[in-house]
């Protein structure tokens, strides 16, 4: 069964446990989110893209910025990839045009397996074992989960290089 969210000022926000933004709609044709955690169903009044924009503020940065971020670290110009928090290690992938409201966002860090069921359709098994189908091929959702995780593993490494001993980068030769 669903659940209301609950959050302040009915903001979704998105931890460890999120696995996807869904689009629905109301009985009178009002856009909603079905957020699917992984211990439950959520229903929030936000957009999906809504609650992907407040996310990024909401972790320090902006739509915009983050989706810039990844054009220019990785060259992706559509349907890139979102951090949400390179912190938590949160990133999100739209499956169309984010700018569709049919655009659905799964987290990387919760896709287990994607099943074919025809050729332009597949299930997404994510981490607890729940799926979801979706109106794409197998090949073009790995080809996004595969960017992710290239774009995920990218930024670790720029992080993990940076990582010195604070006192080192103030030694004077």
């Amino acid at each position: 069964m669903d659940k209301k969210a609950e959050n302040q000022g009915n903001q979704y926000e998105i931890h460890g446990d999120t696995m996807a933004l869904l689009p629905i709609y109301q009985e009178y044709g009002e856009l909603l989110t079905k957020v699917l955690e992984k211990h439950q169903t959520l229903v929030t009044s936000e957009k999906p893209k809504g609650v992907i924009q407040y996310n990024c503020r909401y972790y320090g940065s902006s739509y915009r910025g983050r989706k810039d971020g990844a054009t220019a670290i990785m060259g992706y110009r559509k349907r890139a990839p979102i951090v949400i928090s390179e912190h938590l290690g949160i990133f999100f992938i739209p499956l169309e045009s984010p700018d569709n409201e049919s655009c659905i966002w799964i987290a990387q860090a919760h896709v287990k397996q994607v099943k074919p069921t025809s050729p332009d359709t597949s299930d997404i098994i994510f981490s607890n074992d729940t799926f979801i189908s979706v109106n794409q091929g197998k090949s073009a959702l790995e080809t996004k989960i595969h960017r992710a995780t290239h774009y995920r593993f990218v930024l670790e490494l720029r992080i993990k290089e940076k990582k010195t001993p604070y006192s080192r980068s103030f030694i004077l030769p």
